[in-house]
């Protein structure tokens, strides 16, 4: 089986990190292929693969779709890759992944889902799912993102830290950090041991990292620490200390398809505090649904947060949990053993269609 990727951005983090854990299951059973309009420094993550390509036009990925004899075609959120495809690509196999919880491209996907040339949409939680259906798009398949459990693992930091409260993202409204900074203002009055670190922001404009640096002083954060950009394999360290600190990761975000980087704090035993948005709580189903906060109501994610600062044998518990579903549900191989079996079922319905 010969598979295509596209997707806009290659860019560590997201989309690409997702893309190269599915090739860690894939390589060997397929012959797989990526394309990208540009690189952002995200090809490093294939670490070497032969065919990775940065295609910038659809002109470009036309001749390379033209080279190439791929069974099955798949778009993630990318439109262009439509300019590309010509009579030759009819009888092959093309899928619209969606991951994105952005309303623009998701309104453009309904109302052009009748003229763009997709036979089947897949998307990585039943949330989404249902958002699709409810916009009016029916029968999408639902596979879940993958995790990299052996490179995300708890790991003992050297040193002592004080109790570390984490927050990992871009500094954007969508991951939403200024309410991340209320939340760390109304700790801080309680508990002014604790260390406040967040991780991410290196692409944001000048004045959101100015606006940053001012709202930690003046909530007066004694124990603020901002890393603006951190390499992927260096975030199990991040999770790791918070959790052998007797810290806590902390979500704000106003949405996710997924939840990737809850995932990975779980797998690093470190236990979490987030929304109640979008796919989290599938993350956070059953008795680990006690880390989850009403959306907005940043009062109880601080109680949530002190409860776990404060509960040892809650916090244990739910450290455990956590890691065993990350590793259990979401771990590269099981997961990629049931996206395989979808792509090759789809394969043959669609063979079977287009034989009649």
């Amino acid at each position: 089986m010969k598979i295509l990727y596209f997707y806009k951005f290659c860019i560590l983090g997201g989309v690409t990190t997702q893309l190269a854990n599915r090739l860690k299951f894939l390589r060997g059973r397929a012959e797989v292929h990526f394309a990208f309009l540009g690189d952002y420094g995200g090809t490093s993550a294939f670490e070497g693969y032969g065919h990775v390509r940065i295609l910038g036009t659809p002109e470009e990925l036309k001749s390379y779709i033209q080279a190439h004899d791929f069974d099955i075609i798949i778009t993630i959120d990318t439109y262009e890759l439509y300019e590309a495809l010509g009579p030759a690509e009819d009888n092959k196999l093309i899928i619209h992944e969606v991951h994105t919880t952005y309303e623009e491209p998701l309104q453009k996907l309904a109302e052009s889902q009748g003229s763009l040339p997709y036979h089947y949409v897949i998307t990585p939680s039943e949330y989404m799912k249902n958002l699709l259906k409810g916009i009016g798009i029916p029968g999408a398949f639902h596979i879940n993102n993958c995790l990299d459990t052996d490179l995300f693992r708890y790991e003992p930091s050297p040193g002592k830290w004080p109790p570390t409260i984490l927050w990992v993202g871009k500094l954007d409204q969508h991951k939403n950090w200024e309410s991340f900074m209320n939340i760390a203002g109304r700790l801080n009055a309680q508990r002014p041991d604790l260390q406040f670190m967040l991780v991410g922001g290196y692409t944001a404009p000048e004045e959101i990292k100015s606006m940053l640096q001012e709202r930690a002083d003046k909530l007066g954060l004694r124990h603020f620490k901002w890393i603006p950009k951190a390499g992927y394999e260096e975030m199990r360290h991040y999770y790791s200390m918070a959790a052998e600190s007797g810290g806590v990761y902390v979500s704000t975000t106003r949405n996710e398809s997924f939840g990737m980087t809850v995932l990975e704090a779980m797998a690093c035993r470190c236990p979490v505090v987030v929304p109640d948005v979008g796919a989290l709580p599938e993350l956070l189903s059953d008795n680990l649904s006690v880390s989850l906060y009403e959306s907005g109501k940043e009062e109880e994610g601080v109680e949530r947060v002190l409860r776990l600062l404060q509960q040892k044998g809650l916090r244990e518990g739910l450290k455990a949990l956590g890691e065993q579903k990350a590793r259990n549900t979401y771990s590269i191989e099981e997961v990629g053993k049931a996206y395989l079996g979808l792509l090759e079922r789809l394969v043959e319905e669609r063979a079977r269609l287009t034989a009649k």
